[in-house]
């Protein structure tokens, strides 16, 4: 037998023995006795106050990595939470109104009227703003504009560490929006987030993964409304991270995300047609995030979770959610009706240098009056990439005998067609 057709078989011999390792995992995995540990040990967080840097960046990607999230304890001082939360709540009161005035101008004037953007813009009482996109109306503008306080902590070192080792060098902040999750009230009425009629059971869920993986992308069949998604099965690469920034304390009762510890390595999704996954039911391991007022959960955009149906601990849950993404995900190119949406919300230009100096560049591209460019980490890869094209052009030109054998310690195999 040749050499080429004995690595074959070890390669093909070591893919079957890896599949069948996979097997063995799945079949003796307690997923509920691991998820109870973990719980218990909260191995997921680390706390900004007692850590150092490097320690909590290290062991945030590696739990990124492992479980597909991880949190972040007391990322903004507990002594600023307070504030903080109430400069959220008083915004969100003012985004809902103005979307609310939005949503009846798109009723009253008809969504398909050409002269739609035209009628927004002429409109009292509303907020819009221009979008770098030609063509596509007006959006609300972005939530961060009526949460100066919360600005003030978007890019910390320690977030921005994280996500650029995951991500990339060059991040962009793709959406932002608070999320509430109300809780129960006193005429009866259950808490939890979403429709009413489908609040209150804690055995209750809404599995999904995150955009750019969220296979609905917003707008199902409709082309003005869907902003796109990646096909199953996803590649393993984070291509997202998505904060949940929780300004009240959260746990079991008062509004913790459900996730799966995991599931953003599985190649099955919730909203898969042949999955055979029930999007509103209880999965073996599934867990509620626990942490404190002030603290940051982070998840890869895979990741099966879901927001509370339930909240009974008596006041609400306020958060604040964004998406990250690296500079070369495409951001908000569709969805040209989207005008409701979250993603890409705009800044005029005033509002983009109100911004906090470390936070402008992780939103510079919702300002139209801002020309977008590569940061600079990225240009110095392209920088070090070429200098080594000049120097294997300067050995062509010196030496072009050596070049013969330069690459002889190169081998790259060429894995075998898996077997059926």
């Amino acid at each position: 037998m040749k050499n080429s057709d004995l690595h074959a078989k070890i390669e093909r011999l070591e893919q079957e023995l890896q599949e069948a390792r996979e097997l063995l995992a799945q079949s003796t995995h307690d997923a509920e006795a691991f998820t109870r540990e973990l719980c218990r040990t909260r191995e997921f967080a680390f706390n900004a106050e007692t850590l150092s840097a490097d320690e909590v960046i290290e062991g945030c990607v590696g739990s990124l990595d492992r479980f597909g999230f991880c949190v972040i304890d007391n990322l903004i001082p507990p002594d600023e939470v307070t504030a903080v939360c109430e400069e959220v709540k008083a915004a969100n009161v003012i985004i809902e109104r103005n979307l609310k005035a939005i949503k009846n101008l798109i009723t009253l004037t008809g969504r398909e009227e050409p002269g739609l953007s035209d009628a927004l813009n002429a409109a009292d009482g509303v907020e819009l703003r221009p979008v770098r996109r030609v063509n596509h109306p007006p959006k609300p503008p972005n939530d961060i504009v009526w949460m100066p306080l919360y600005a003030q902590h978007l890019a910390n070192p320690l977030v921005t560490g994280v996500a650029r080792r995951v991500l990339d060098d060059h991040l962009r902040i793709g959406q932002l929006h608070i999320r509430m999750v109300e809780t129960d009230t006193p005429d009866g009425s259950p808490g939890g987030f979403g429709s009413v009629s489908r609040r209150g059971r804690p055995d209750a869920r809404g599995w999904h993964t995150d955009w750019p993986h969220d296979l609905s992308a917003y707008g199902n069949r409709d082309a003005d409304r869907n902003v796109g998604c990646i096909r199953l099965p996803f590649p393993d690469v984070p291509m997202c991270l998505v904060m949940i920034w929780y300004l009240t304390d959260v746990d079991a009762s008062s509004g913790g995300t459900w996730v799966v510890p995991g599931s953003h390595k599985d190649k099955r999704n919730p909203r898969g047609h042949s999955d055979d996954i029930t999007i509103s039911a209880p999965i073996p391991g599934d867990m509620q995030v626990t942490a404190p007022a002030g603290s940051v959960y982070i998840q890869d955009s895979r990741s099966w979770h879901a927001s509370p149906l339930h909240n009974s601990s008596g006041r609400d849950r306020v958060a604040v959610v964004n998406r990250w993404c690296p500079w070369w995900l495409s951001v908000d190119d569709y969805a040209p009706r989207g005008v409701e949406n979250a993603v890409c919300r705009p800044l005029s230009h005033d509002e983009y240098r109100a911004l906090p100096v470390d936070v402008q560049p992780l939103m510079r591209h919702l300002c139209p009056d801002e020309q977008d460019t590569l940061q600079q980490p990225v240009l110095d890869r392209a920088w070090i990439a070429h200098q080594r094209t000049l120097l294997g052009l300067e050995k062509m030109e010196e030496n072009p005998e050596s070049l013969a054998d330069a690459n002889a310690h190169i081998s790259v195999p060429v894995l075998p067609t898996k077997q059926r």
